[in-house]
């Protein structure tokens, strides 16, 4: 975790009850600004770079093309949904308006559902 005196800008939420990996997400207070690795992933036909066999895995296989979802290791399962979803619904209390992404296209509008609507099997489990 980032030092104490960054609260007053960046909020922070260890996020619990992953089998396969850990995430830090952040949440720019000036920008209202949720910055994300693998929590959320947004591909989309404006997604650049994103190769023929990429696109088939992502439409087919892991149904997260047009539909932001966390990224496939994620959704292989968490060790503890009940510690998920805690670390998920503090993300969410977070009045964030934008979702910065390690992969994929930025959220900018209705952000907050997004991140709902993709968190919903962990939340509403």
């Amino acid at each position: 975790m980032a030092p104490p005196d960054w609260d007053d800008e960046i909020g922070q939420a260890l996020v619990q009850g992953a089998r396969i990996m850990r995430e830090v997400a952040m949440f720019h207070r000036a920008s209202r600004t949720l910055i994300l690795v693998d929590l959320i992933e947004n591909f989309t036909d404006a997604t650049p770079h994103i190769g023929g066999a990429l696109k088939f895995w992502f439409q087919y296989v892991f149904r997260m093309w047009n539909n932001p979802r966390p990224a496939p290791e994620y959704q292989m399962g968490w060790s503890d949904r009940q510690a998920a979803a805690i670390s998920l619904r503090r993300i969410l209390a977070w009045n964030f308006q934008q979702i910065v992404l390690s992969h994929g296209d930025l959220i900018q509008s209705d952000a907050h559902q997004v991140a709902i609507n993709a968190w919903s099997q962990i939340l509403d489990g």
